[in-house]
């Protein structure tokens, strides 16, 4: 297994000020009511997020007041604010962004409405920057096979408060008690969506939100899917999630929005250490051969359709789990969409093709066939490869928590913890825009070399010759005037001072 070496500080701040997040979030929030600022808005979230890197406001400062850091900041802030359109510099003297300043404007930021802004406009440009770098794209995969770029993911936290839990004293009052795996956990659980590609630093944060009410983090996460879906549409096509998602919230998924969900099957019962799943009975599967009908009982368990037979001993079996053929999507008449599942039933009279409804039927009970049967089962091939992308879903939540001081929150309430985890995810997603770009960057180098490669030999190897000549064209225009540098240099001019100034951070 090839381990890839994380992103450096000035890797991670180089990223932050190259990406126009910050800029696009603030052209949405405006000026929040408020008077001219000496530092920008855009200023304020770049702080947020360097607080992530340096894992605290005050080490943040100690880093800005040391030496020419804060000049170096400001230089790589106005240069991104340069190329954004609607982007506000800074004037070479003003003074450090330190925490106090950064508070004072948090307390606007994390007001009520000023919050709600924020998260969908998040949301947006989020969804913007992951389809500019190839996620999200409405091409690839298939309901049958959704394709992992084309499929969101999340999970929940519980982010313990900054103070402990106490009668007296400091405390956060928001915080609360959630249950979890391996018991009680004292803390504001946070909910991130996300989606990914195949490339490292590829990962894109989509929305960020808070459980509001103890056990309905299902309900919090299906809003933030229901925020994602109302700006990427049918880009989306398969959710992953774990076991919060019942069968009531794999309905509203399907019915409402027309994703495919994909999680494991809840067992009915343990039998030592073997999960025992229900069985849902779906009924007869009828075709005819040769003029005469054929029957077949159908049940679900474990998320996968099963015949039903009689063993020697005159006892239920079911057999292997039927191969899934197609899935297809059907839009109703008064809005939503319906599901079937197409699957191949094997008969000595002749192999068919029956299809299947994933939805709850006229005279059963709840929801307890979409709660067992599910439209990519755990024995299907393809499930692997995207329910892998839950692993990706726990190393948010893990990353999230190592910007942490001893796994503890880094405010006080659950509104500025939601404006912490999105200054994170700014972080996450600047890194992916630049990694992106510095591998395009990367292939057309490349190319420019082969093609430059292709010249020397049909110049019959002369180099010497062709670097003339060359230089001679971009010395001069047709008028006799000098000409820019061509955008290799300006690449090679850039990376020289990216890494001048990763050298001075790191020092």
């Amino acid at each position: 297994m090839t381990r890839h070496r994380p992103p450096s500080v000035a890797e991670q701040l180089d990223a932050l000020f190259a990406s126009p997040l910050i800029h696009d979030l603030t052209a949405e929030l405006g000026d929040l009511g408020r008077r001219t600022r000496r530092h920008p808005l855009a200023m304020h979230l770049a702080y947020g997020a360097m607080a992530r890197i340096y894992r605290s406001a005050n080490r943040l400062d100690a880093e800005l007041l040391s030496g020419d850091t804060w000049q170096l900041v400001l230089e790589r802030y106005n240069e991104g604010a340069a190329r954004h359109p609607r982007g506000v510099e800074m004037p070479p003297t003003t003074p450090p962004l330190l925490a106090d300043t950064y508070r004072h404007v948090r307390d606007h930021l994390t007001q009520d409405e000023n919050l709600e802004t924020l998260q969908l406009a998040f949301t947006t440009h989020s969804v913007a920057l992951a389809q500019r770098i190839g996620l999200l794209v409405p091409q690839g995969g298939s309901r049958t096979r959704p394709h992992p770029r084309r499929t969101i993911y999340g999970d929940g936290t519980v982010v313990r408060p900054l103070y402990n839990r106490a009668e007296r004293g400091r405390q956060d009052p928001e915080a609360q008690e959630h249950a979890r795996h391996d018991g009680q956990i004292y803390g504001n659980n946070l909910v991130a969506i996300a989606v990914r590609g195949e490339a490292v630093q590829q990962r894109v944060i989509l929305a960020v939100g808070r459980v509001q009410q103890r056990g309905h983090e299902a309900d919090e996460a299906i809003r933030l899917i229901r925020q994602v879906h109302a700006v990427a549409g049918g880009a989306i096509q398969a959710v992953v999630y774990d076991g919060a998602f019942r069968g009531i919230q794999h309905e509203i998924l399907m019915s409402e929005l027309g994703l495919l969900v994909v999680n494991k099957v809840h067992a009915g019962r343990r039998d030592g250490d073997q999960r025992v799943h229900r069985q849902i009975p779906l009924g007869a599967s009828r075709h005819v051969v040769r003029g005469r009908a054929c029957e077949h009982s159908l049940v679900a368990s474990n998320g996968s359709i099963h015949e039903v037979g009689l063993d020697d001993a005159g006892q239920l079996v079911l057999s292997g789990p039927l191969r899934r053929q197609q899935v297809r999507r059907y839009q109703r008449g008064g809005g939503g969409w319906r599901f079937s599942l197409g699957v191949v039933v094997p008969c000595p009279k002749g192999s068919y093709v029956t299809w299947i409804s994933p939805h709850p039927q006229v005279g059963e009970r709840g929801h307890g066939r979409p709660d067992q049967l599910r439209l990519l089962p755990e024995s299907d091939p393809h499930f692997q490869r995207l329910y892998g992308l839950r692993n990706d879903s726990e190393s948010i939540n893990r990353g999230y928590k190592r910007t942490l001081i001893a796994d503890r929150a880094a405010a006080r309430g659950w509104r500025r913890q939601v404006l912490d985890l999105a200054s994170w995810g700014i972080l996450t997603n600047a890194l992916a825009w630049q990694t992106t770009a510095l591998q395009r960057q990367g292939a057309e180098q490349t190319m420019f070399r082969d093609s430059a490669t292709k010249d020397v030999s049909k110049s019959g190897g002369r180099l010497d010759t062709l670097v003339g000549s060359s230089r001679a064209r971009s010395s001069s225009r047709s008028d006799g005037s000098p000409t820019q540098p061509g955008p290799l240099a300006s690449i090679i001019r850039e990376r020289s001072l990216m890494a001048s100034r990763r050298m001075f951070l790191n020092d």
